[in-house]
């Protein structure tokens, strides 16, 4: 599955926790440990967004605004 998740993001760029869900069929539940393992092996980098709508509830946990893209080695 690792490997799907970097094939993805190497055809189409920067995706959303969503974005990968919906294109992989796999729960977000079940790919944020997949995402997080591949970001800390540094594979991917992990691009939270800020939350502009100032709430208070830590919208940045949403997966609409948590986004992968693959590590290239420069």
């Amino acid at each position: 599955m690792l490997s799907s998740i970097l094939k993805l993001l190497s055809e189409r760029g920067a995706l959303s926790v969503q974005e990968i869900s919906l294109a992989l069929g796999i729960e977000s539940s079940a790919l944020h440990p997949m995402l997080e393992m591949l970001a800390h092996k540094g594979k991917t980098l992990k691009v939270e967004l800020p939350c502009k709508t100032g709430c208070a509830a830590g919208c940045t946990t949403s997966d609409t605004m948590i986004f992968y893209k693959v590590k290239r080695d420069d």
